[in-house]
């Protein structure tokens, strides 16, 4: 891939052609639904450079989780990945497993690794929508809801709650799966499929929607990487990294876990890895449903009052390949019931800063598409 396989134009260096604008887009821009503010330095409509201003939505939550128990804190760190919550209870979950030398049981890893795919697909459902509405179509937010409403409906079974679920807890799982939940999750995944496949009918060869993102938004492979790209944006860039594949967790290892790649780093090979990622979820949680009919839910070793729960004296760095790329978790523990540190390695804001890049050379008219593709979830980046 070169620099001349995409559509910028170049950067004109007279000052005198055009007076420079700088434009404030956000934090409540309407093609900006998120609390950020983006400084766009443009000549006439093309962009010449972009300033992330974040800070609107800090929370402080890093600070937070360090007054709270560790259930606490699991709760409060899924409010910075509120799409996908169910990555940032594993991540606790794991951490302090790590710590204590927790074994889980092996039918309590099948479910949880179950959970990790149907949340991947929430998420790129909403990912999806909102990046119609990036592009000018109404139809995608809609249709992709529905299906959400779905995940969330089979996830609320589990855990009894419709977004920040805390249903995976350490040594294992919080409860037993409804006695319908299998057979429902099926059914889901059958219908899904063929609703991927009316998606991709009326939208991914839609010549409008590719006119708006071939060859838009390219992002090099040697930049990508070196700048921590990882997950869908990375992969759209042709490198074929992916944390269930190549540092496999839960009952990743004992899956064919395919990871989907681009060609061209440009905004429509990040739509299409993402899709295929749906299709692959699919696939995924078919396994997982053969093999979580019978066993133990949770280590009965370990305190079932997660808020009771000690840890002791100790340090880990552990991650999930969470539906935006390589999601961390640093967790200090000072042997009491409170973490002494923790710290959330957020890709969103990895590939915030990959926007100055990734638009330079392009129309202010692309902007709002290649923000879309990245799928940045603020919550992540003002933690």
């Amino acid at each position: 891939m070169t620099r001349s396989s995409d559509r910028r134009v170049e950067i004109r260096t007279d000052p005198l052609l055009t007076e420079k604008l700088i434009y404030s887009v956000g934090p409540q821009h309407p093609s900006l639904p998120s609390p950020l503010e983006l400084r766009v330095q443009a000549d006439g409509e093309l962009i010449e450079r972009i300033s992330p201003e974040v800070g609107y939505m800090h929370r402080g939550v890093e600070q937070l989780v360090t007054q709270r128990n560790y259930a606490q804190a699991a709760g409060l760190l899924s409010r910075c990945e509120w799409l996908a919550g169910s990555n940032a209870d594993w991540l606790v979950a794991d951490a302090i497993e790590r710590i204590e030398g927790i074994a889980v049981p092996e039918r309590a890893q099948w479910l949880r690794t179950l959970v990790l795919e149907l949340s991947r697909i929430g998420n790129h459902l909403f990912w999806f929508g909102n990046l119609g509405l990036e592009a000018g179509a109404y139809t995608p937010i809609f249709i992709s809801l529905r299906e959400r409403e779905l995940v969330l409906d089979l996830l609320e079974m589990l855990s009894g709650h419709r977004h920040h679920h805390g249903w995976i807890v350490p040594g294992g799982v919080r409860n037993e799966p409804p006695a319908d939940f299998s057979g429902l999750l099926r059914a889901f995944c059958a219908s899904f499929a063929l609703r991927l496949d009316e998606y991709e009918d009326f939208f991914s060869d839609n010549a409008i929607w590719i006119n708006r993102s071939e060859l838009i938004g390219t992002l090099e492979p040697e930049f990508a990487f070196e700048h921590g790209a990882t997950g869908p944006v990375l992969r759209g860039s042709g490198i074929a990294h992916d944390l269930r594949r190549d540092q496999p967790y839960a009952m990743y290892g004992e899956l064919d876990v395919r990871v989907p790649t681009g060609e061209f780093g440009d905004v429509l090979d990040r739509y299409r890895v993402r899709f295929m990622e749906m299709r692959e979820s699919l696939r995924l949680i078919a396994a997982c449903l053969d093999n979580c009919e019978a066993g133990e839910l949770r280590n009965p070793d370990v305190n079932p009052d997660y808020a009771a729960l000690t840890v002791s004296r100790g340090e880990v760095y552990t991650a999930v390949e969470s539906p935006r790329g390589e999601l961390g978790l640093t967790l200090v523990s000072d042997g009491t019931n409170r973490p002494a540190r923790m710290h959330l390695r957020a890709p969103s804001l990895y590939h915030l800063f990959l926007l100055d890049e990734l638009c330079r050379g392009y129309l202010l008219a692309d902007l709002f598409v290649i923000y879309g593709s990245l799928d940045i979830m603020i919550g992540e980046v003002d933690k």
